[in-house]
């Protein structure tokens, strides 16, 4: 899945950003067209006309891939999906949601509300295509074939029944649909998306070594197909575990707070001691107020940690504070959480009760894997 990437845009309240990956693809695409393919279409062109034509097109197919998107996003949002961004990257573009569909109606919504958008897509630029006089210029008619033939190959890809593609997607709210259980239909869909990215992988290397280099995409698309859906059913798998777990019940307490009155200098002991990656700040009262992480201690330069104190530069996100009664599942999907790796579990009073962490999450996930193998080796009683 994509990595970090680079905001550049707010568009319809949702944030849009580019991974560096985008910016090779991009060069891909534009060498691709801009050594091959215009000055096959296009008679005459000068070198640098057909670079530009190739650049022109890859910025287009990407404008469509974001609509493709948005066409997710705008409908996962209308039936209570939360949009965190949408990303451009290697292999695309995924517009990355938290929290999973009610029910399964509203997954199939949002999943085919992308290959709606390409469809009138792919149509407009096939209709023009098609009308374009022969006198119209070389460049205008195979931009628009090159925008109508890819828009249809993107349409074709991700009505694939390969979970997580749209196509898998639609698979799984329909096996959702008939036995109720999200868990399996995920598992189903999974191990479907994997053996279809199998298949690519090895067709791709196949094709490779009888002397087609393009075969490494088929690789490269079924090695993500394989690491995506794998990673789809384990969150599946963990939100399940945790659905109805209280924070309380997987906290470590009592909870080691530092005073706001600290400076980062006096800080450090505490890192040195307790070995944790983030504290809970208090303020005066002793209410729990936010965290102090140790990447916020490295990023202070060492002739200021003597004079910064605690208090001016804690993480004061309230998502970091969770009552003892939170759903784990929910905290889980909660980018304050997934950022610094713990939270502080507070009282109805704001006090701080105890921390829950990712450890804590893992070792107890960890722990329910083993009950449910023990179980499962367990032999009937007759």
């Amino acid at each position: 899945m994509p990595g970090r990437s680079v905001r550049i845009a707010r568009i319809a309240g949702i944030p849009v950003g580019v991974s560096p990956w985008w910016l090779i693809i991009v060069g891909l695409i534009t060498w691709s067209l801009g050594a091959g393919y215009y000055p096959g279409e296009v008679h005459g062109i000068t070198t640098a006309a057909s670079y530009a034509l190739g650049l022109a097109s890859a910025l287009l197919l990407f404008a469509s891939i974001l609509a493709h998107e948005f066409g997710h996003a705008l409908v996962a949002r209308r039936v209570g999906v939360e949009v965190e961004e949408i990303d451009l990257w290697l292999l695309g573009g995924v517009a990355r949601m938290r929290g999973q569909p009610k029910k399964p109606g509203d997954e199939l919504s949002f999943a085919l509300a992308g290959p709606a958008v390409t469809t009138p897509i792919a149509a407009i630029f096939g209709v023009l295509a098609l009308a374009l006089p022969a006198s119209a210029p070389a460049a205008l008619r195979a931009v628009i074939r090159y925008q109508a033939e890819i828009n249809l190959l993107i349409l074709g890809f991700n009505l694939i029944p390969a979970f997580p593609l749209d196509g898998g997607r639609v698979a799984r709210a329909l096996l959702w649909q008939r036995s109720g259980d999200i868990g399996a239909a995920t598992a189903t869909a999974s191990r479907l998306g994997q053996g279809i990215g199998y298949v690519l992988i090895a067709f791709g290397v196949i094709s490779t070594l009888n002397g087609a280099p393009g075969g490494l995409w088929f690789a490269l698309i079924g090695m993500f197909l394989v690491v995506a859906a794998k990673a789809e059913q384990v969150q599946e798998q963990v939100l399940t575990t945790f659905t109805g777990v209280c924070a309380a019940e997987l906290m470590s307490q009592p909870a080691i707070c530092i005073p706001p009155a600290l400076t980062l200098d006096e800080a450090q002991e505490y890192f040195a001691r307790y070995r944790f990656t983030a504290f809970p700040i208090t303020d005066t009262t002793g209410r729990a107020v936010g965290m102090l992480s140790i990447d916020q201690l490295e990023r202070t330069p060492d002739s200021k940690l003597a004079r910064t104190f605690v208090a001016e530069i804690a993480d004061r996100d309230p998502a970091l504070l969770v009552h003892e009664n939170e759903d784990i599942a929910h905290l889980l999907e909660q980018p304050a959480f997934a950022r610094v790796g713990r939270a502080v579990v507070v009282d109805g009073e704001g006090g701080p009760l105890g921390v829950v962490s990712l450890t804590d999450i893992q070792r107890a996930l960890r722990a329910a894997r083993l009950h449910d193998d023990s179980n499962s080796a367990r032999p009937v009683p007759r």
